[in-house]
């Protein structure tokens, strides 16, 4: 029997992206029992390594570029897609966006469900973007989880708290951790720089998507609280996603109005094969939201021997354990006196270090895509 797997999405750094490329890429390494058809755009080709096997059981259906595109890609999920795995002759299919195709069991297709944010029930007014595509997307999302057959979340913490606001059974849901691509491991990589900034400087790293629940201007209140407590000449380097325009532009606007030139470095959309050297060369790493469902950013500091410090919020103790400094994202002094602990105490940032470089690797990526295709496999 063949699997389908549903990579089409949108050509943005966004984090289901990330997933797909990495899910992608380590696939082709694994022995299968089964053939699995992978519908891609074309676009996302040139991030996915092809399989060394030419006896792989894995084919990548390519889709036109337009359908990165929301609304071309809805239209071609819902009314296009069922048919082509019917036709294909597909009878499970994985779909790792939080919305699948809706008449699925009219044709006998088994439906696996990956929901990588449960943000939409939690906090609506955080969603960025326009108002009714939100409401539009989370009504689909919601009749994608209440009809397909599994749903996987990313962590304990995520399956908890869906069940509960959906009203959900547990035995429906399974938890497979995510896990940080190959390329910040691999002992060819090429280290990519970015020309206009010097990685010698002190500074204090975030990677994230700028939207509210991220809560980036109390970092930015905390790191200037920071740098006038303590002598010490340090930046703050956020590498920032951008989702919600005029929040960003809140963002900038206060930067303008509290900080001196070259005290704050902002980088938009950054590919992320630049990512690992402002890792590596951070002298800590924060990511101070409110909401996360994992948090994959804080293990990608670990693997690079950065230490962090990092909001208590959600699921993001249970994926860090004790590798991270807590603090409240709420409470500004907690933030600053977390950075100052890690700046002025060696032996707490050797510890971390160590500490980290242990936790990251309990994500490992074989495992986790071993687990999501043996729960793809068990429907019947």
């Amino acid at each position: 029997m063949t699997i389908g797997i549903d990579f089409v999405g949108s050509n943005f750094a966004t984090g289901t992206k990330t997933y797909a490329i990495n899910f992608c890429n380590t696939l082709k390494n694994l022995e299968l029992n089964q053939n699995i058809k992978i519908f891609v755009c074309k676009n996302y080709l040139n991030q996915i390594s092809p399989a060394k096997n030419k006896d792989s059981k894995i084919e990548y259906i390519v889709k036109s570029n337009l359908l990165s595109l929301p609304l071309f890609r809805i239209f071609w999920m819902q009314f296009i897609f069922p048919f082509e795995l019917k036709i294909l002759g597909i009878k499970k299919i994985y779909s790792p966006k939080g919305i699948s195709p809706l008449i699925t069991k009219f044709l006998n297709i088994k439906t696996v469900l990956c929901l990588h944010s449960n943000l939409p029930w939690v906090n609506f007014n955080f969603l960025p973007g326009n108002k009714y595509k939100n409401i539009i997307t989370t009504k689909l999302s919601e009749i994608s989880i209440y009809n397909c057959d599994i749903l996987i979340v990313d962590s304990y913490y995520a399956k908890s708290e869906i069940a509960k606001i959906l009203n959900l059974t547990q035995k429906k849901i399974e938890v497979v951790y995510l896990n940080i691509s190959h390329k910040f491991y691999s002992p060819n990589r090429e280290n990519k720089f970015v020309n206009n900034f010097n990685y010698k400087c002190k500074y204090i790293l975030s990677v994230m998507s700028c939207v509210k629940y991220h809560n980036i201007i109390n970092l930015l209140i905390a790191f200037k609280m920071l740098i006038k407590e303590i002598k010490l000449d340090i930046k703050l380097v956020l590498i920032l996603q951008i989702l919600d325009k005029n929040y960003f532009l809140e963002i900038k606007d206060f930067i303008f109005k509290n900080f001196e030139k070259n005290q704050i470095f902002i980088f938009t959309n950054l590919e992320s094969d630049k990512l690992p050297e402002f890792y590596n060369h951070a002298e800590l790493y924060t990511f101070t939201s409110y909401i996360e469902v994992f948090g994959l950013t804080s293990l990608e500091a670990m693997s690079q021997n950065t230490p962090v410090a990092i909001s208590n919020r959600s699921a993001l103790t249970e994926i860090n354990g004790d590798a991270a400094l807590y603090y409240d994202p709420d409470n500004l002094d907690q933030i600053k006196n977390s950075f100052k602990k890690i700046l002025l105490n060696e032996n707490l940032k050797k510890n971390l270090i160590a500490s980290g470089s242990k936790r990251v690797m309990q994500f490992n990526a074989n495992d986790n895509i071993k687990k999501t295709i043996s729960i793809i496999e068990s429907l019947t």
